[in-house]
Parts: C-alpha cells; structure tokens; sequence
C-alpha cells in the first residue's frame, strides 16, 4: 500500500470517527426523547376500560352487541383493556389515573360489589359509557359459581340518585327516557321555608340525538366540592333491545360507536353561551360571549363556528374562530354581531364546535327583538262577572305553572330564551292558553344568601343587580318571557313579591311574613317597583298580576292583607295598568273586595264548590298531581289529573292550572323532602321535552272542551 492511500485511508478514518462523535450525542438524544415521547404519548394517551367477565348476563343488550364487539370496533389508537368484576371493585384496578373512560357493556345489569368503586370512580371525574337500558338498575352478585340478581327494592335510590341520573319509561313502547341533574350535588342548600332554592349552580348538560344516545358534558365536579378535575364525559345509551345504536345488525353501528368515542374523547367543553341582553331594541348591538374548557392532558385544538339564526331557523350570519386551549385551561370567546336592521323577532345564536370537521360539542341560546305589533296584539284577558273573557270570548283558563326544567329560578339570571321559547310553543300545541312563573328579584339572591344561608356569595351569582330595582338587564329578561309568551298565544302571570330583596320584605321566602305588608319603607320600594312595571307593560293585553303566593297568614291579619292589597293595586291603577290583579293561596277567596279574582292550591278540586258562592271568578291555580319516575307512577298520575280536570268542571271555578309543566332535572332526589315534592310534580312533559302520560291526557281534555265550544264550561253542558 502506498503512503498515498495510507493517508487517503486515515483521512476517511478520522472523518468517519469525527461524525460518528458528532453523530453519537445525537443519536442518544433522539433516542432518548423519543423514548420519553413515547412515554408521554402512553401516558396522555386516552385510556378505556370495557367490562368483561365470564358468563356476566346482560339485560336489553342485542345478543350481538357483546364487550367483545365493542372492544374490536374502537381504534386501537386508544388504550383498551378488559376488567373483571373484581378488578371493577379494586380501586388499584379502576381510577382515574389508570383509565379515563368506563364502559358497561351489559345494559341494566352491573356487578353489585363493585358499584361503590365505580361511583367513587365517577365522583373524581371518570368517564362512563352504558351502552343500553337504565344504567346500574339490575345489581348482579356471584353465589355458588353463578351470577344471581340482588333484591333491591328501589335501585333509583340506591344507585341513580346518587350519580343525578334519571330516567322515564314509555306508556306505548319498551323505550326509555334518560337524562342528568345539571346542579352541583353538594351545593343546594335544603331548604328552611318552603320549596325555596336560591343556590342552584349549573355544572353539566345533558343532550339526546335522534338515535337516543344521551350524551353529558361537565365544567364543574357535580360530586366533589374540593376537586378541580373537570369530569370526563358520559354517554348513555337507553335504547333497550334490536332497536340499540350499537347493535352490529345495524349498517351505522360502528359509525356510531366510534361519534361516541369520538365525542367522549375529546377534552375541550363549550358552557354558558348567552347574550349581555335578553332582548334588544332596533339599533342595538348584540354580544355574545362562550365559555370554552379543555379538561384533558394535553394542548388540544379546534374551531367553533358562531352562527345566528332568525325565527325560522334560517343562517343569518355565520364566523368561525379558531381554538388552541392548554390542559385544564378555559377561555372565553366574544362575538359581537349588529345587523342595519333586526328582521326577525327572534333569533337562535348557535355554537358549534368542530374537530377535523366533525362537530364534537353543541350550544345554543336566543334572543328576542322587541316587536310592539306582538305585545299589543297578542291574547287578552279581561274579567265579566265570575267569568274570564279571553281574546273577547267567554273561556275557561286552561294553563299550567312554570319553570325551565334545567335552570329553573335561575331563568331571572342567566335564561336559555331558546328553551323557554320551545316550551312555550308545546304548551300553545298542547292548548295551554295560560302559564304562571313566579318572579325573583335579582337582588333577592344576593339576601337569601347574606340574610338565611349566611354564606359569601358564589361568583356564579354575580350577575344578581345590586339595587332592589330592577336593573334594564333583569327588566330585559321580563320583556323577553313576556313577549314569548304572547307570541304563543299565552296569558302570562307572574307573582310579584314572593321572593323579594330585603327592601321588600324578608328574603326568607313566602310563608306568613308580615313585613311587606306593615313596614312604609318596604313597601314604598314595592310601590316604585309596581310603577316600573305598570309603565312597561300597561299596554301588553295579555297580562295578569299575582301579587304574593301562598301568603299562608293567620286569620287576624286578613283584614291587613287586604289593605295592602289594595294599596298596591291602586298604584298599578294611578299608572295606567288594568290589568286583572289576583293573590295566589286559599285565603284569596275572603279578599275578593279587594283583588279581580280568587285562586285555590290543592291537591283535591273536588272538595271545593263555588257554584253561586263568588260574584268574581274562582282559579285553581296549583293544582298538585305528584308522580314518581316509573311508568306504573306516570300512569297513576295521568288518572290523577283526568279526575282533577273533571272534579274541576264541576265546581263552577273558571280555571284550572296545574303545578307544573317538568319536573326539574337539576334537583337531587337525596337531598330534601321540599326538592322531592317540587320534582314529583312535574306534569306535562320530560325535561328532555317529550310528553309525559299526563300532559297527553292534559291535551286530550283541553280539545274536549275547544270541540264542544270555545274554551267554555257551557260547550260541555
């Protein structure tokens, strides 16, 4: 070898050793991120749990839809494994750090021994999949090598309630109706006076698709008051047979299995969308603002997509705006939208949150347009004698009580107009020409809690006025629930100082205080309140004012009850407001000197007869059929009221209006006697909005009467 090639060969070593010594420190770097990667992609890696066990049965699964089914069917691009019963019952096994997401496989039935696991696993915010049927209602436990059912005489207490979960069954098929509480479990206070909940705090949604798939969304821990952990989603399924999404049988099975995934998966969550007004004027501009969460792992990205429609669902105006949220932050979007002219006299405003396409996450609310043709032209009420005259015609009031099945008192805060607005438009399809809502006073959450509950106010409420006036924000309220509901062809009655600030009277509730009744200064504050109402609404036909419900005083103070009665009807009348006038609760029927008609709270129409008692017209204006959550409840509920309705007609009263349209979905069955009662009394419809037993037979009643003539008892004579 010549010394040519010798040093041309050293020359190649020492380059090749010169980028091998560059190169190596690289290599073990890559290496080792890579490896580290690899080990953070593992550990923000969505992680599952289907439950299997060997010769566990199911009830209302589709024999085909089995663990195994669905195991195979989700992407292995998430982390699936198999537990047991007994690895359901190991907190070592199942928690919220070994697995995000729990699915039940076997319908109604669950392994008995592992339920307080797997609600421990849910309070800390685990994710839950049941894929048919009522979830955790057939306990199952293993005796002598084979799965028996336990005996539990009321698995709603025992198992749902616990997790807010509720449900309903169908009068004409196996179908079953599910949904959630939307209130922090721990923080409803119980009640001191009455069915009065001034503490209710939205911290979930619940949402159904045409195929019955409920799906449920938290920004709050509805269960633990101390963690920060944003809950992962549910989905629950309550379709009971071959009719189940899931079932492989059917050509979008897998599609379907996979939008859950996909939906229970994603990490970032839309709340609270509303509008700085509930109504607007021509000329005004709207702001819209969104909450927006991500309660995962890991940065995650999307785009929301804003849209606002007129009353006839029709796109308007439409913006996308991108998202990129770091774990366990929350932003909020703002969005400010003014037309040269408002064309509708309502309008939708609609967020959609889109990943790749796929809508992943749904809100909407609405707002109103004030429109003066509306308030002036819609339903009237006027009183002849012991009759209503509605729209210029002897009738019959046929109405029903009112809150929004999942806010409740809180729609006088924060409203969804747009769910208020599809309540109102059952009710007019279903005849109701008359609904009642009582009023809180914005301040008076601010002094139920300084003055009863003695608590520092929580930040939700911070949107409660200051002033024991209404602020033009609450008053916009009130003008959009008014205005709703004479664009539906309803007569709206509010109470008026039931709940009042302590300027007013005493926050406590309404039961037998005497203060705004005796006290000047309280009641020169209801007078300025009255006058503000009056000018406002003097002019809208379809109104009618109730002064204070239940008033529940001793028999002494009639005679002061009724003065200040009169007191403040005189100030509605020096302002221009004839509106008839009416106290809610049975003594009414002793002031009738004093108010335009009487209203009775019973449970029992057939214990009362005022055939030629009253010279003014006699309301049953609560009218209580309770009913628990079971089909064979529902039933008797529907008897309940068919014999009310008909005891009612005969009695010679002038109106009949049941309490009330929902029962509530935010309440907790577990937490008072006073929420149990309000939530068995809901009548009419489901808080997913389908029509319950009772408010079938409700509407069956109501076209009775129209068939046989004009909303009037003498059609039916």
């Amino acid at each position: 070898m010549t010394k040519k090639m010798q040093k041309f060969i050293l020359t190649k070593f020492r380059l090749y050793s010169l980028i091998i010594i560059i190169l190596l420190p690289i290599f073990f770097i890559c290496r080792s991120s890579y490896t580290e990667n690899k080990a953070n992609a593992a550990k923000n890696q969505f992680k599952i749990a289907v439950f299997k066990d060997r010769e566990f049965p199911s009830i209302g699964m589709p024999p085909a839809l089995t663990p195994e089914w669905i195991y195979n069917n989700i992407p292995k691009v998430f982390s699936i494994d198999y537990l047991n019963s007994d690895e359901l019952a190991d907190r070592k096994s199942l928690n919220i750090n070994t697995f995000d997401l729990l699915i039940m496989p076997y319908g109604e039935a669950f392994p008995y021994k592992a339920f307080e696991n797997i609600k421990e696993y849910i309070f800390e915010g685990g994710g839950f999949l049941n894929v048919a049927g009522k979830p955790f209602w057939a306990p199952m436990e293993k005796l002598g090598g084979r799965w028996q059912k336990v005996d539990i005489k009321d698995p709603y207490v025992s198992f749902l309630s616990h997790l807010g979960i509720k449900y309903y069954e169908s009068e004409e098929t196996q179908d079953i109706g599910l949904s959630v509480t939307t209130s922090l479990g721990f923080n409803p206070v119980r009640p001191t006076h009455g069915n009065v909940f001034p503490y209710r705090i939205p911290a979930r949604d619940f949402s159904k698709n045409k195929e019955g798939m409920v799906f449920v969304k938290s920004w709050k821990n509805p269960y633990t008051k101390t963690s920060n952990k944003i809950p992962n989603k549910w989905c629950l399924i309550s379709s009971i047979g071959e009719e189940n999404p899931l079932n492989p049988k059917k050509p979008d099975a897998q599609k379907n299995l996979m939008d859950a995934i996909k939906y229970l998966s994603f990490p970032i969550i839309m709340h609270g969308l509303e509008t700085d007004f509930a109504s607007y004027y021509q000329g005004e501009k709207v702001e819209a603002s969104l909450n927006i969460i991500n309660g995962g792992k890991i940065k995650e990205s999307g785009v929301i997509e804003i849209e606002f429609l007129d009353k006839e669902n029709s796109v308007i105006y439409t913006t996308e705006k991108p998202v990129d949220l770091q774990p366990e932050r929350e932003a909020i979007l703002k969005e400010t939208w003014q037309p040269k002219r408002f064309e509708s006299s309502f309008y939708t405003v609609r967020a959609s949150l889109k990943k790749n396409g796929i809508i992943l996450d749904r809100e909407e609310n609405g707002f109103v347009v004030i429109d003066k043709d509306i308030l002036k032209n819609g339903i009237s009420i006027g009183i002849d004698k012991n009759r209503f005259i509605i729209k210029n015609e002897e009738s019959l009031i046929l109405g029903v009580n009112y809150y929004e099945s999942k806010l409740g008192e809180l729609i006088w805060l924060k409203p969804n107009l747009l769910r208020i607005r599809e309540d109102f438009k059952s009710m007019r399809n279903l005849g109701i020409n008359f609904v009642r809502i009582h009023y809180h006073h914005s301040k008076w959450f601010r002094d139920y809690f300084s003055q009863v509950v003695r608590e520092p106010l929580d930040p939700y409420f911070n949107e409660a006025d200051i002033g024991p006036l209404p602020s033009e924000r609450s008053l916009r309220i009130l003008d959009a629930i008014i205005q709703l509901s004479q664009e539906q062809g309803l007569i709206f009655c509010m109470d008026l100082f039931s709940l009042v600030p302590e300027e007013m009277g005493n926050p406590i509730g309404w039961l037998g205080l005497r203060e705004r009744m005796i006290d000047k200064d309280k009641i020169g504050v209801q007078k300025e309140f009255v006058k503000i109402i009056a000018g406002r609404y003097k002019d809208v036909p379809g109104i009618t004012w109730d002064l204070w419900n239940e008033p529940r005083l001793e028999k002494k103070d009639l005679d002061l009850l009724k003065a200040w009665a009169q007191e403040i009807i005189d100030t509605f009348r020096e302002n221009g407001d004839t509106h008839p006038i009416t106290i809610g609760g049975d003594s009414t029927i002793e002031l009738l000197d004093a108010i335009d008609y009487a209203c009775v709270h019973t449970y029992e129409p057939g214990e009362f007869n005022f055939r030629g008692v009253t010279a003014k017209p006699v309301l049953f204006q609560e009218a209580w059929n309770a009913s628990g959550m079971s089909l064979n409840e529902e039933m008797r509920q529907k008897q309940e009221l068919v014999k009310d309705f008909n005891a009612f007609l005969s009695t010679d009263a002038a109106g009949f209006v049941p309490w009330q349209w929902t029962r509530q979905a935010r309440l907790w069955d577990n937490l008072s006697e006073a929420e149990k009662w309000d939530d068995d009394l809901g009548l009419c419809v489901h808080e997913d909005g389908s029509l319950k037993s009772a408010g079938k037979a409700y509407h069956e009643l109501i076209e009775k009467i129209k068939q046989a003539g004009s909303h009037s008892r003498a059609g039916l004579k």
